[in-house]
């Protein structure tokens, strides 16, 4: 079955009793009443439908929601080249200063997946 119909399925499991009798309901089974059957599941039932590989791509899905929460948060990251400061200061000189040129003074530079997924 395919991933997001497993979810669905698990997801929308509840204790009502089925609206919908059974053939054996109908007809009248010799057991006597027909017996429900327990649809909630638990996490364990859903780690054993989903198996191992949905588990590891239901993981890595939610470390994805939790990056772009991140980047929603803090969108900047320190500039590497001025350590945040937005000025170099001179190799002999070191009185002398100039705006960094990599961040043009801001000491802030966009993080990477914010400049990915953002395109800002």
């Amino acid at each position: 079955m395919n991933l997001a119909v497993q979810l669905a399925v698990a997801l929308n499991a509840t204790g009502a009793p089925n609206p919908a009798p059974t053939n054996a309901a109908v007809a009248g089974s010799a057991a006597g009443p027909a017996t429900e059957t327990s649809t909630s599941s638990t996490s364990a039932d859903i780690a054993s439908t989903l198996g191992p590989t949905g588990m590891l791509l239901l993981l890595a899905l939610a470390a994805f929601a939790v990056y772009v929460v991140s980047l929603s948060l803090h969108p900047n990251a320190k500039c590497n080249r001025c350590k945040g400061a937005g000025r170099h200061r001179g190799a002999i000189f070191s009185y002398a200063q100039r705006p960094c040129s990599s961040c043009k003074g801001r000491g802030v530079h966009p993080r990477l997946g914010r400049k990915v997924l953002f395109k800002t």
